[in-house]
């Protein structure tokens, strides 16, 4: 086998967008199937990608003996079930993010998993976005020195945006807006920083009248080396949006950030190192004249899956398994549990949150 023959379960917006055009790229992994509860779905993205076959039935889906690998598209809630019934049949999984609702689903997830002897890669695509690597390769050579703190900021700007159809601000989903999109700055705040032994959590629900879960957080991290991190989160900022990652040592502060999300842009990050407060160096990478160049080499999300199906074809461990995505939604129940409780919550976490209490309160 010299590709990975893959099957789409979810054919929503993320298929559509994030995936779907980058397929004829993809040089280790063919779609070959795909699967969604809604024909028109299904019909879009076959005409999309040029997949011959579709299912409206996961059972019927996973019987299909050409499919090597799943990619799980769907949304959070039901992700623990699909990828349980995907192990089962054998299939390698590639699950996108947040992995789970809570600690207890996504156990259920790594032991089908390693039941049935498959792969699981969750999908944090910034592991493979060349700025963030870059930045990562910048702190292992201790050019900041001893990095003591991290900042991280995202806002997106949702202030006027329906969310009637999203289901993303369904209580049904779980968590709200730190769930969804804050579990990729909480996994980079990990990947730099360490291990997480302490969480303290603040969660607001502004628009009451649009959504049934938060949309406004403040989370604090205590690592295990002692380091501290925190991230600010809103979907309701009435900026265009932002996403910066500030770092700070004994010898420097790092400062990358973008003009508005690394999740929709090949463009890479400014990062700036500033110097006790006269020298500032700027380390961003450069790009070059070729749009087609830039997209094959630094569309994350055809990073992540070209390492998925390398993983499969080489029978390696993913770099980011899921134990890795199972720390995420740990961190984040916690947070949810610490507002709840109204107290600093030491990991390992032992509850995971009540989110009908939490957003009916």
């Amino acid at each position: 086998m010299d590709k990975v023959r893959l099957g789409i379960i979810g054919c929503g917006w993320c298929a559509s967008d994030l995936y779907g055009p980058f397929f004829p790229y993809l040089e280790n992994g063919i779609p070959v199937a795909c699967m969604d509860v809604d024909p028109h779905q299904v019909d879009k993205i076959r005409h999309l990608t040029g997949i011959k076959k579709g299912y409206t039935n996961l059972e019927d889906f996973l019987a299909d003996q050409e499919v090597d690998a799943v990619m799980v598209l769907t949304p959070t809630n039901l992700h623990a079930d699909q990828v349980e019934r995907a192990a089962q049949a054998g299939k390698h999984i590639y699950c996108e993010k947040p992995m789970a609702r809570t600690i207890e689903e996504a156990d259920r997830m790594i032991a089908a998993c390693k039941q049935h002897r498959v792969k699981l890669q969750v999908a944090f695509m910034k592991r493979f976005n060349p700025s963030f690597q870059w930045v990562k390769q910048v702190l292992d050579e201790g050019r900041l020195g001893d990095i003591f703190e991290m900042r991280a900021v995202w806002d997106n700007g949702r202030a006027a945006t329906s969310a009637k159809a999203n289901y993303r601000h369904r209580m049904k989903s779980g968590g709200g807006y730190l769930q969804e999109d804050g579990s990729h700055p909480i996994d980079i705040c990990r990947w730099y920083m360490g291990e997480v032994s302490h969480v303290f959590g603040q969660t607001m629900l502004v628009a009451a009248n649009r959504f049934e879960n938060d949309d406004v957080d403040l989370l604090v991290m205590r690592h295990q080396n002692g380091t501290m991190s925190s991230l600010h989160i809103t979907m309701l900022s009435h900026r265009t949006g932002m996403e910066s990652y500030e770092i700070f040592g004994t010898k420097g502060t790092l400062l990358m950030e973008w003009l508005f999300h690394s999740t929709h842009s090949i463009e890479p990050a400014q990062i700036r190192i500033f110097e006790k407060s006269v020298k500032t160096t700027d380390i961003s990478l450069s790009t070059s004249w070729n749009t087609h160049a830039e997209l094959t080499r630094n569309w994350q999300y055809l990073n992540e899956l070209r390492h998925f199906c390398d993983c499969v074809l080489q029978d390696k461990e993913p770099l980011v398994n899921g134990l890795d995505g199972r720390a995420v939604v740990e961190i984040i129940n916690a947070a949810y549990v610490s507002y709840l409780e109204g107290r600093m919550i030491q990991l390992p976490l032992q509850n995971s949150p009540n989110f009908e209490q939490l957003f009916t309160a």
